[in-house]
């Protein structure tokens, strides 16, 4: 699933290929992707509209138009961006395809067709945008503020933590693994008991992967010190060499060196 990282890129992608086109029109080709409107209204509200700025919040891209409104995309479980000259060059699983005056084409995938768009006067209207907690990579996300969000919930256990949304934003289950491992946290304790020594590591932790990993977006591997690579699970711990723990906590599978995390 795209976390923070894979969202990021995608952010500077649209930047690069979309902003100051202008849309003739739109092709729908998996209605059920709209979440809001209707699809009539969303194909008739974007022909003419200009992308003006971008940003990212969370795992969320959002795309503000010339008209005040923004674009929301989640991509979900495998969704991306792909731009293109030509209708028959379109890539597979296209679920919704931006056709600009330029004779450009943006194409919004989804393999597993359960991606979310929207359209809408303001990204606040979308709950898990409104609902959601500090940006990570933002100076504003510090020790303190970070200690106080543990401190707010000691008795969660602190990947599910990491986890939500509504805690810290952008942060899905492969980067909490690789946050835990290298700040030698495990995913099952409780944030209650973890001191004020290792919130520290914890906090630059969050910091160094996410930052590392959009760094290396388009590298064919992740660092060595991460337990995965981006063609699939590592088999074993960079650091000792430990066979890697499997354990479900919090309805996710978790990832985790039982020899150099405690």
């Amino acid at each position: 699933m795209p976390e923070l990282p894979e969202v990021e890129t995608r952010l500077l992608f649209l930047k690069r290929n979309a902003l100051g086109q202008t849309i003739e029109r739109v092709n729908v080709l998996a209605p059920i992707n709209i979440k809001t409107p209707s699809t009539r209204a969303f194909v008739s509200k974007l022909k003419g509209r200009r992308f003006e700025s971008a940003r990212r919040r969370g795992k969320y891209l959002i795309a503000r138009l010339d008209d005040g409104r923004s674009l929301i995309l989640h991509f979900t479980m495998g969704g991306d961006l792909y731009i293109y000259p030509r209708e028959s060059e379109r890539p597979e699983y296209t679920r919704i395809e931006f056709i600009f005056e330029s004779g450009l084409r943006l194409a919004f995938t989804c393999p597993r067709n359960i991606c979310r768009v929207m359209l809408v006067d303001d990204p606040l209207l979308v709950r898990g945008i409104r609902e959601m907690g500090p940006e990570p990579l933002d100076r504003g996300f510090t020790l303190s503020k970070f200690k106080a969000i543990l401190r707010a919930s000691p008795r969660r256990r602190i990947k599910p933590l990491l986890l939500d949304q509504a805690a810290v934003a952008g942060i899905g289950n492969i980067y909490a693994d690789e946050i835990l491992h290298l700040a030698c946290i495990r995913p099952d304790v409780r944030s209650s008991s973890i001191d004020e020594n290792r919130l520290g590591l914890l906090h630059g932790a969050i910091k160094r992967v996410l930052r590392e990993s959009i760094r290396t977006a388009h590298d064919e591997h992740f660092p060595d010190y991460f337990l995965i690579a981006r063609e699939g699970r590592g088999e074993g711990c960079g650091q000792c060499g430990n066979e890697i723990t499997k354990k479900r906590i919090g309805g996710r599978t978790s990832r985790f060196c039982p020899i150099c995390q405690v």
